[in-house]
């Protein structure tokens, strides 16, 4: 009787080791399902987190771009403004000046002014900037006078 019961152990295992062997891999599967979808860039977003406040190419100061006149010369306009972000060499009678401020990818605030020179002295000047600046400066004026 030992013997055979000695022999049933040996040749068939116990009945949880292969249910726990086969219930493995259906939970293993499980939470590598729910530990990958955890990591979606929708579900990441949802977090608070510190977004980078990024500034690229040149902050036009007010008083400046309102200061801007017909028959300055480049370098008065480089000392007001800044070297321009864009100096086409193909268009050397004009200069570009654009801002944008961006934070966490999505832009914030953008601005353009483009200088145009003729023998070598403001002959005009476009862009957003421009309305801008009287703004800033129209608001900063009401302040005062309150």
């Amino acid at each position: 009787m030992e013997s055979l019961l000695w022999h049933t152990v040996q040749h068939y295992p116990p009945h949880s080791e292969k249910v726990s062997s086969v219930n493995k891999l259906p939970i293993l599967l499980i939470a590598a399902v729910i530990g990958l979808s955890a990591c979606s860039a929708e579900r990441i977003s949802n977090f608070p987190s510190y977004k980078l406040k990024v500034i690229q190419g040149n902050q036009l100061d007010a008083r400046a771009v309102s200061s801007l006149q017909q028959g300055m010369s480049r370098d008065q306009i480089q000392l007001l403004l800044g070297t321009p972000l864009l100096r086409d060499p193909f268009h050397s009678d004009r200069w570009d000046y654009t801002y944008e401020l961006s934070r966490g990818g999505k832009i914030k605030e953008q601005r353009t002014l483009t200088v145009f020179f003729e023998n070598g002295t403001v002959s005009r000047v476009e862009g957003d900037a421009l309305e801008h600046a009287r703004r800033v400066l129209q608001e900063k004026q009401e302040g005062k006078a309150q």
